[in-house]
């Protein structure tokens, strides 16, 4: 297969904290900037590497896409995987198989990845018009979900021979983000078809819809667990908040406002340190918030729009991907770009 190589990442010394009054506990270690445009990304605690989906700018189908691989420590792209004309966004990891998982949104399919042979196996829902968008793993049952907003759905794929299994369908929801709880055997999705924002609680060993948490939230992008702590946290882009609640019984625990027009849309919660890290895409920036007391702590100017962020559990260590601006705005100085952001 077509390989990419680009050459070491970037090393910005600059540390940003919350406030110019307030000593900075982060700091941006890399910059790594990529050929294509940049969506989901991984760490893969392994082999210390991240892996990066990035379409080909314009979302060109009749050339040949990458999934690249970057040094968790320098950030430098050590490899690249090709994906034939199928464009990545969303991207998951099963780090007992070592399993790569790739969503095709504009071409109704995942592709699995066996990252010992770079082998690819394309698997499709069957169904016309989907539009897929998160993918998460239960390490646990070796089974992977996948929301699809096209076809009202949770894909489940069987992980040990990668094929499409069912979906757990909901004609009437806008299914975006997604997680697993794979301890409990619950899948959560979040709805945003209507004003009350809803988180979908299914039984992942049965499909059967057990419950909708209502978040008052319009448009929920993304879920973070805190599996220890019984604790959903969810982005709000529309709402500028990311909203706690009980992963029992579904209460709201708390909101947490990040500012006008802050627009946070991936999120990760560091469950050794108590931190959830959000990326607020209008204010260019990494939001750091202990959920201990429910306070931001820290804002990192990322001078680009992050999308994804990944987290190195044992180091603390956060990746983030940073998109370019739309036609009609202004270019951003770190357009489609891999930034890695350590504790100081």
């Amino acid at each position: 297969m077509k390989q990419i190589l680009l050459g070491t990442a970037l090393i910005l010394s600059t540390s940003f904290g919350y406030s110019q009054e307030n000593k900075a506990s982060f700091k941006i270690d890399q910059v790594q900037k990529l050929p294509n445009e940049l969506y989901q990304l991984v760490y893969n605690p392994t082999n210390s590497l991240v892996y990066v989906a990035g379409p080909k700018t314009g979302f060109d189908r009749e050339v040949e896409n990458f999934v690249y691989v970057l040094d968790g420590e320098t950030l430098a792209v050590r490899d690249s995987i090709s994906l034939g004309t199928y464009l990545p966004f969303g991207i998951a990891l099963n780090s007992k198989t070592q399993t790569l998982y790739v969503g095709h949104s504009l071409q109704n399919a995942v592709s699995a990845i066996d990252l010992s042979t770079k082998k690819q196996h394309i698997i499709s829902s069957g169904k016309d018009k989907s539009k897929i968008r998160e993918i998460v793993v239960d390490e646990i049952r070796n089974k992977v979900y996948v929301s699809d907003h096209g076809n009202p759905s949770v894909w489940e794929i069987d992980g040990t021979n990668n094929t499409f299994v069912r979906s757990f369908d909901k004609s009437d929801a806008y299914l975006l983000g997604l997680n697993v709880d794979a301890e409990k055997g619950r899948v959560y999705a979040t709805d945003a078809q209507t004003m009350e924002g809803n988180i979908l609680v299914y039984n992942s060993e049965s499909g059967v819809l057990e419950g909708q948490y209502k978040t008052w939230s319009y448009c929920p992008i993304n879920i973070a667990l805190d599996k220890g702590g019984n604790r959903i946290f969810v982005s709000q882009s529309n709402d500028n908040n990311v909203t706690v609640l009980d992963a029992h019984t579904g209460n709201i625990v708390q909101k947490v406002y990040l500012g006008y027009d802050a627009s946070p849309i991936g999120l990760v919660y560091d469950e050794n340190s108590g931190l959830l890290y959000t990326a607020n895409r209008n204010k260019q920036e990494v939001a750091v918030i202990d959920m201990e007391n429910y306070t931001v702590m820290e804002r990192i100017p990322t001078k680009g729009l992050p999308n994804t962020i990944t987290l190195d559990s044992v180091s603390g260590t956060i990746y983030v991907t940073n998109k370019q601006a739309g036609k009609k705005q202004e270019t951003v100085e770190n357009a489609n770009t891999v930034l890695k952001i350590s504790k100081i």
